[in-house]
């Protein structure tokens, strides 16, 4: 074989090496999808009630809709108890939104009034709050335009004790909570009426480096 012919295999196997090396570095891991609902069929199956008035309704697509304005604690939840670390996001439109009114997002819920909460308050107001026994703490909070009629994204992700709050990917507050280690995911209102839709739990993505 000639210098030339073995220092071009030298530079195809280095070459080689550096792909691989690069893809090593690129790549990332899909997070894990536990729990998804657009509500395309029409119901709200798997989710289990705590008053207000709930149904599916046609808002540009299907979406799920708390009517019932005069409650202070509507609530739906899904998903397992056991669950412990993962993000659930939701989209959310408030309807009404009066001044003693809030609609939330839930996490970790370990029963019907112990929680993580993300909130969308009047006044222009969002909170990330632990609540156990129906009290609750404030992890959080952050001012930003909140109007009646508009979609807004909202996210809590709960890795061991450090609870983090998102609104339309902007994060809005965090802390740490030791009200609840596991438990399901939830949606609601307080004297409001709103819509969700695109719920949805993951667990497990990393950062590409």
């Amino acid at each position: 074989m000639s210098r030339k012919a073995g220092r071009l295999g030298l530079l195809a196997a280095t070459s080689a090496t550096l792909v691989v090396a690069v893809l090593g570095l690129t790549g990332t891991a899909s997070a894990a999808t536990l729990f998804i609902d657009d509500f395309s069929d029409g119901n709200h199956s798997g989710w289990s009630q705590s008053g207000g008035t709930w149904s599916v309704v046609t808002d540009d697509s299907q979406v799920l809709h708390q009517a019932k304005a005069d409650t202070d604690n509507a609530r739906l939840f899904a998903g397992s108890s056991s669950w412990t670390d993962y993000a659930v996001q939701a989209r959310v439109k408030p309807l009404t939104l009066p001044a003693d009114g809030a609609v939330g997002l839930l996490a970790r819920a370990s029963g019907s009034t112990t929680f993580h909460r993300l909130v969308l308050l009047p006044g222009d107001q969002v909170r990330l709050e632990a609540v156990k026994s129906g009290a609750s703490t404030v992890l959080g909070t952050a001012s930003r335009t909140v109007g009646t009629g508009t979609w807004y994204t909202l996210k809590i992700e709960v890795a061991g004790n450090t609870v983090r709050g998102y609104v339309d990917g902007t994060l809005i507050g965090s802390g740490t909570s030791t009200v609840s280690a596991a438990g399901r995911i939830g949606v609601q209102t307080r004297y409001a009426t709103a819509r969700y839709d695109d719920v949805t739990v993951t667990t497990g993505g990393t950062t590409p480096t």
